[in-house]
C-alpha cells in the first residue's frame, strides 16, 4: 500500500481562514497589516501577481501538521470585541481543520471599530 502525503501551503490556509473570518457576523472587513501593505506596494511597483501572496488581513504559517493563523479585522461599535474574537477563533480553526486536517491556532486582532 502506498503512503500518500498531502502538503498544505501557507497561502491555501490563509485563503480558507480569510473566507471563513469574513463571514462571521460582526466582522466588517479584514485589514492588511503593515507587512502585507508593504509587500503589496512593492508587488505593484514590480508588477508581481498578488494572487500568489497571502490574503490581506490573514497570515498563515504551516509547520508539519500544525498551522498558525493571524487575522486582523475591523468591526462596528456595538459588538463585544472579546466575544467576536473568540467566535472568529473558533470558526476559523474549525474550518481550517476540516478542510486541511491540520491542528490550528488562531490569533485575532481588532484594529478598527467603526462608529457608523
Amino acid at each position: 500500500m502506498t503512503d500518500v502525503r498531502l502538503n498544505v501551503g501557507d497561502s491555501a490556509v490563509a485563503r480558507i481562514a480569510a473566507r471563513r473570518a469574513a463571514r462571521v457576523p460582526g466582522v466588517v472587513a479584514l485589514r492588511a497589516d503593515l507587512a502585507q501593505t508593504l509587500v503589496g506596494v512593492a508587488g505593484s511597483v514590480l508588477g508581481q501577481d498578488r494572487s500568489r501572496l497571502p490574503t490581506d488581513g490573514v497570515n498563515a504559517v504551516v509547520r508539519g501538521q500544525e498551522a498558525e493563523v493571524s487575522i486582523t479585522i475591523a468591526t462596528r461599535l456595538g459588538h463585544n470585541c472579546r466575544d467576536l474574537c473568540r467566535t472568529v477563533q473558533q470558526e476559523v480553526a474549525a474550518e481550517v481543520a476540516a478542510q486541511t486536517g491540520l491542528a490550528v491556532t488562531v490569533r485575532v486582532t481588532i484594529v478598527d471599530v467603526l462608529l457608523g
